[in-house]
């Protein structure tokens, strides 16, 4: 079917957005999952149809033009009322059947939500669960996740916050590393010791390391995966912070201060306000609840609990 020369249709929107979010072609065919020859061809067809130039290439990548950012605006504000649409529709979905999108941490994806997911699986085969781990937060209200698990709670008033509960860290290292290095003093800092750490620390691990003073320390290893940090630790590379039911299920590793309680970080169930009514996130979010409440001691102060 022929469309006018002033039609617009919302996936030209979706790729004029991609662009000017990523700053490339190549950038907003990842996004969109599809090549760059078909992004660069919607644009130059979007452009057409409107009679004005929308993006510049730049040394930096493509910058939108004056009447871009005056287009980009209608254009955000056509995905607000998409993602709105696609919401409400959802979030009135009676069928515990179809896919949910959930987003946690490595950890928590390994300890908590698999096996949440797996036991939920018996009662409702027909719903899948597509599982993103990392520490980059998806944006829920975007819904590039329908669930979220963090440790950090957002402030965002659409978005609906229920506490899991605690999770329990500590520091852990090497036994052979120890005996080299010499275990720190609680409260003495980590200067002269090394560390395996984050690219860039979480904002909720605060306070890192415990609250230790990490002046004159040495970050010898870092990587934003926790279970290849609890690798490194077990290599000797250095002393790691951890969940403790991450840190005590590897025997080569040792809690530095076993005689000190955990320090606690709450974990958060996140889900947009208009999504909280769906079926399948219910039974979602029922079933990591549910897991949770089995393993809060575990969670909470891991299998070796504080020596005496």
């Amino acid at each position: 079917m022929n469309r006018s020369p002033g039609t617009w249709q919302w996936d030209d929107v979706r790729h004029l957005l991609a662009v000017a979010r990523t700053g490339s072609l190549s950038g907003a065919a990842r996004a969109l999952g599809v090549g760059h020859v078909t992004v660069g061809r919607r644009i130059a067809l979007l452009e057409r149809r409107l009679g004005v130039t929308l993006l510049n290439r730049t040394p930096d990548g493509f910058a939108t033009t004056s009447a871009g950012d005056a287009v980009l605006r209608e254009c955000m504000a056509m995905e607000r009322a998409a993602l709105d649409l696609e919401r409400i529709a959802a979030g009135r979905d009676l069928l515990l059947a179809g896919s949910v999108r959930v987003t946690t941490t490595e950890a928590l994806a390994f300890q908590l939500v698999a096996p949440a997911i797996a036991v939920m699986r018996r009662t409702h085969p027909e719903l899948q669960v597509d599982l993103v781990a990392g520490t980059r937060s998806l944006d829920v209200a975007r819904r590039d996740a329908d669930l979220a698990v963090r440790f950090a709670r957002p402030s965002t008033s659409d978005l609906v916050c229920r506490k899991l509960g605690e999770v329990g860290f500590t520091l852990y290292a090497s036994e052979r590393y120890l005996a080299r290095a010499g275990i720190p003093r609680r409260g003495r800092g980590l200067a002269g010791h090394d560390l395996v750490s984050f690219t860039g620390a979480p904002a909720a691990a605060s306070p890192f390391f415990m609250g230790e003073s990490l002046e004159g320390a040495r970050v010898a290893f870092r990587c934003d995966n926790p279970l290849i940090q609890l690798k490194a630790a077990a290599e000797e590379l250095g002393i790691v912070e951890l969940a403790c039911f991450l840190g005590d299920s590897s025997p080569a590793l040792v809690r530095v201060w076993p005689q000190e309680a955990p320090t606690k970080r709450s974990a958060w169930l996140i889900i947009h306000q208009d999504m909280r009514r769906s079926a399948r996130i219910r039974a979602v979010s029922a079933a990591i609840g549910d897991a949770f409440r089995r393993q809060r001691r575990i969670l909470e102060t891991g299998c070796r609990g504080i020596a005496d």
